[in-house]
Formats: structure tokens, sequence, C-alpha cells
């Protein structure tokens, strides 16, 4: 039995079978149109027949095409040049185009001469983050045109480019970190020949000059999660209280390292990278890091080979600007006393959070989103505030709510209509966050109070302001309101019919907590509900805290809930409707001083108010 062996059919072949030349097959497989039809026809016939594949490597040397493009990167196991490479490979696959990679794995030596070969295979060349002297990316450049470059400024050549921002993006991160409360911050850097890393130590430059505050500790490294874990023990040496990591695998190895040796993020130590690797978001903690668009820089670094391959010139470079994505690995620096952290404030007094302040953002409409402080406590750790309780899911811990304003509510949940009674109104407003700014124990807001149908009703200016004392702490809020487009009423389920139902102004709710509540007025519900006193106490025996809640010059009626739930706050509009015009003010005011001890009665409260007035300096 003789062996059977299959071989390619040739192009020989299809023109023997055919009757024609190699030549006429040669024509016709490359769509030439001035064939004769009935030769065009034959070999058809004969490429079906013989089942024959043309050589794509013989007719790129006919078409003098390959139809095939190189990328070169410096690592491809960094997820940052593989999203580079989907975008680029899908982006060029529409075209026809497939995607020939090579990775130089750092070795600058060969970097040079790995993309030579590349090139020679393919049509063009994309370099990645390329890591060479600025003259040899030159020279290579000029060989191997038409050349696009990512993530490295090349001058002098007309090679396309497009680049990161990414001295913008680590003087973002560094603010982040200040905002925390942190002055002391390393860096791990990336490869020393790295144009990203120069980059990113240019902008650490800038922001120290900037702010003179800001200490930045350099820590040679790389670009892996091996050199962000190699790394971790040298970061630790410094004294720092947070680090910026070169990229996010090296923020990933470096908190490994640290989970071995028991040190907390970001409690002991905040890190943030750059890039937001699909693995950042699922880190343990969740990465802080800048959002870098990997798939659309692979995407127009084709649309710029395009353009080069057509043989027009290279546009403008492009430049991407990260977005920060604030995750739970970058927190309060464990030495920072006041309001610390852009995205989400807390007051911290020494290693003790005390509060946070919430934006309200995730609040539902029906609750008329606004921001709130939450989480409060005192410094021996007695819940004081309690958000969306079940009973009235409306209340936010301390916040400014009013039931009617110009018909519109800033109260949230049901209200008292007259004529209908308590009902779920389809008019909730809510507080637009418009600036916020931080620093030390002071906390400055800009609010839009924007009406159900988008219209700004109110502007308001909110100043927080907070003081440590010798047993407690204590916190000023004041709100002014300015009538933007319209003269303004404030009103209450009182003013609409609902006796005692006068609430609205800044309001607190308390946890549900055992207390005892008195005032000047008294110390039953009927006696404080109304009162326009110029203090309230609510003491927690068991906890041994008391909470007194005073007022600004204009001392306003409280409402006060005892038995159902704990709450009080002064009153805007208690029986009376309260108008100002258009372009007037409302200012509100109300300071609680939280103390570690128990105060008695009424004449306690008096006999220490001066003196903690005076510490507290507010």
């Amino acid at each position: 039995m003789s062996e059977v062996t299959s071989r390619p059919i040739t192009m020989a072949q299809v023109a023997q079978y055919a009757g024609v030349s190699q030549a006429s097959v040669s024509r016709v497989l490359n769509g030439v149109a001035t064939v004769d039809p009935a030769i065009v026809a034959k070999v058809n016939r004969a490429v079906a027949a013989l089942n024959y594949s043309p050589s794509e490597a013989a007719r790129s040397l006919v078409r003098g095409s390959s139809h095939t493009i190189a990328l070169l990167v410096p690592d491809l196991e960094n997820p940052m040049f593989q999203g580079v490479l989907k975008g680029l490979t899908v982006a060029a696959a529409r075209d026809g185009y497939r995607v020939l990679v090579a990775d130089s794995a750092e070795a600058v030596g060969v970097e040079a001469d790995i993309a030579s070969e590349a090139r020679s295979k393919c049509d063009a060349l994309v370099l990645v983050s390329p890591r060479m002297p600025d003259a040899e990316l030159r020279d290579l450049i000029h060989r191997t045109t038409p050349v696009v470059v990512v993530n490295r400024r090349v001058d002098d050549t007309a090679a396309a480019q497009l680049s990161v921002d990414y001295t913008t993006a680590v003087k973002e991160l560094g603010m982040h970190l200040r905002g925390f409360g942190h002055r002391r911050i390393a860096y791990v850097a990336g490869p020393a020949l790295s144009y990203a890393n120069e980059q990113r130590a240019l902008g650490l430059g800038e922001l120290a000059r900037e702010h003179a505050d800001l200490e930045f500790l350099t820590i040679p490294a790389g670009s892996s999660m091996e050199a962000g874990y190699d790394a971790a023990d040298a970061v630790l040496e410094t004294g720092a209280t947070a680090a910026i990591a070169f990229n996010d695998l090296v923020a990933l190895g470096l908190m490994s390292r640290l989970r071995e040796v028991g040190v907390e993020v970001p409690e002991q130590l905040s890190i943030v990278g750059i890039d937001d690797i699909p693995q950042s978001r699922f880190a343990a903690p969740p990465l802080t890091t800048m959002s870098v668009p990997r798939i659309e820089i692979g995407r127009q670094a084709w649309n710029r080979m395009r353009q080069a391959l057509d043989g027009e010139s290279a546009d403008h470079p492009l430049f991407y600007r990260p977005v920060l994505v604030a995750r739970r690995s970058s927190g309060p620096a464990s030495h920072a006393s006041g309001w610390v952290g852009p995205a989400r404030p807390v007051l911290r007094l020494g290693s003790t959070v005390v509060a946070q302040y919430e934006e309200g953002v995730n609040v539902d409409s029906v609750l008329s989103p606004r921001p709130y402080l939450d989480a409060v406590i005192s410094r021996t750790g007695t819940p004081l505030t309690v958000t969306e309780p079940t009973d009235h899911p409306h209340h936010l811990g301390v916040s400014l709510a009013i039931a009617d304003v110009n018909g519109t509510s800033y109260w949230g949940g049901r209200t008292y209509v007259r004529g209908e009674g308590s009902v779920m109104v389809p008019n909730h407003g809510r507080q637009r966050r418009d600036r916020l700014h931080i620093e030390g124990h002071a906390l400055d807001e800009r609010l839009s109070w924007v009406d159900e149908h988008g219209t700004t009703q109110l502007v308001e200016v909110r100043e927080l302001r907070s003081a440590e004392l010798a047993n407690g702490w204590a916190l000023r809020w004041r709100s002014h309101l300015k009538a933007t487009l319209d003269a303004i009423t404030f009103g209450s389920p009182a003013t609409n019919g609902r006796d005692g139902a006068g609430y609205g102004g800044i309001f607190w709710r308390f946890a549900p907590e055992i207390a005892r509540v008195f005032s000047p007025a008294g110390d039953t519900e009927r006696d404080v509900h109304g009162a326009a006193t110029p203090w309230i106490a609510f003491t927690f025996p068991e906890r041994g805290t008391t909470v007194v809640l005073t007022q600004g010059e204009e001392q306003l009626p409280w409402f006060v809930r005892f038995a159902e739930y704990l709450g009080a706050g002064p009153s805007v509009a208690w029986d009376e409707a309260r108008t100002i015009p258009e372009g007037g003010e409302l200012n509100l005011e109300l300071t609680a001083f939280v103390l570690d001890e128990e105060l008695a009665d009424a004449a306690a409260v008096d006999a220490v108010l001066p003196a903690l007035r005076a510490e507290a300096g507010l």
C-alpha cells in the first residue's frame, strides 16, 4: 500500500488546470481589472476545483503590503498595555489589519533591535512606552516610519503621538492625600528610563513647590507587582503616612507585602496607584487610582496609524487626562485632626473619627437628597446620630431640612398637607453641592437648593467649624440662605394646619439611646417643645455622655421629640410662615458641645457653658 502525501496546490497547478499562464492566474487573484473575462472565469473554475488557497506571504510580496502592524510594549503582563493592545487590535481588524505583538521585557539595550525586526515583517510600528534614549528613539522612528508612539514625547519626528497627562494625574493624587491630612508621602518610582516616571516625578516636584507643607520621598522600584512588593520595607522605613505607586501593579505588590507584615491599609498607610487596571477594583481594600482610558488609547493609536498608512501627516499630539477613582485604600492620616478627606470628609480628633460628612447624592429622591452629618459619636464612642431610620427614613443624621420652601419640600418623606393630612408629596427638592473646601477644623460648602422643576430657589453658604475640648469636642453649623430668583416663604406642617408640627431647620436625629432631655424651660417634652431657649441638653446616663445644643443670636422655638424618637432642632417656621425678599437672606446657627461627662441639670449646664464656649473658640 503506497503512502499518500498531501501537499498544497501551487499556482503552477492552477495555471495548468485552467490552461493559462501563471502570470494570468496572479493577475486574476490580485483583482487586476484589465484581465479578459474569459480568463477570469477559467481561473476561478480551476481555483474552486483544486480548492486552491493562495499564499498570503506571496500575495504580500506582490502587493508590497502585509496588512500587519507591529506593536512593541515593555511588559505584556501589564494590564495597562493589554488594554491598549485590545483597543488597537479591534480597531485595526475592522480595516483588515492584524497586529503582531513584541515584548521587550524592560530590556532597554535590545529594545531598538526588537522594534526593527518586528517592523521588517510588518507595514508599520506602534511603540508603547518605549524606554530607549531620545536619540536612539528618533533614529528608530526615522528608519522604520510609519510609527505611532504612545506614552512618550519625542520631538523633531514625523511620528504620531498619544500621551497621558501623568503630571496632572500625580498632582491630583497628591492633593487627594493632602486632603486626608497626609504631609509625608512616599513615591514608589517606576523604571529609571521611563518617560511616564519622569512625568510623575515632575508633577510631584511642582506640587511640593506649590505646597510647602508636603514632603515627597522617592523609593526606587519598577513597574511590576514584584517591584512594589520588594519596595514595601523601604517605604515603611521612611515614616510616610501614604504612598503613591508608579502604577497599580506596583501598588498591589506593595499592599501584598504590607498585609504580610501586619500594616493596615489605609489605617496605618494609605496607598494609591495609577491606571485603574481591572484588578484594582477587586483589591483588598479596593485601590484608589487614576483611571486611564486604555482601550480608547489603542483605538486612537490605530486611527493615527491609518492616517500614516494613507500618506497623511500626523495631526497634533493627543493628550488624555486620567480621572480620580477614590476607593478605600486611601484615608485619613493617623495623626490628622480636623476635617480630612476631600471625597468624603470625616472629622478626626487624634485617632478617633467622630463624624463623617456625606454629600447625599445616593439618597432617594423622595427623601429630599441633601448633605448631612452621619456616624456622629462622642470621643468615648457613644453613638449620637441615626440615618434613614425605619420610623422616619427621611431623617438624615444632622442636616438642614425644611418642609415647605415656596411649596417645595426639602424635608423628605410624608408631610402634612392642609385638607389632606399626612401624605407623600410629589414635590421634593434637593440640595446640590456646588463647591466644597476643607482646611483643618473648617469645612466650607456652597449649595444650590433646586426644586422639583430644576429651578434653583436658594443659594446656601454652609460653614462647619469644629474644635477639640479637654473632655470632648464641639461643632458649630452656620447656614446662610439667599433667595436667588424670587421672594421665598418658609413654612412647616404647623403653618399649614397641624398644631405643634413646626419642624424645619437644622435638625439632629439622635441614635436610639436612653436619654434625659432638659433646658432652661424644664425637663418634659411639654416644657421644652416650642420653647425659645438658648440651649437644650441630652444626657445619656448609661454612656456618661452629654450633648448640649446651643443657638446663635436669634433664638428660635425648639422642635423636640422624646418618646416617639429622639430628635431636636430650632424651628424656622414654628406657628407662622417666614418670608425673605428676593436677594434676602436667612441665617441659621446651631452649636453642639459633645461632652464625655453627665451633666445633671440646667444649673450644671449654665455653669460650664461660658468656659466651653471660650475653650472651643467658636
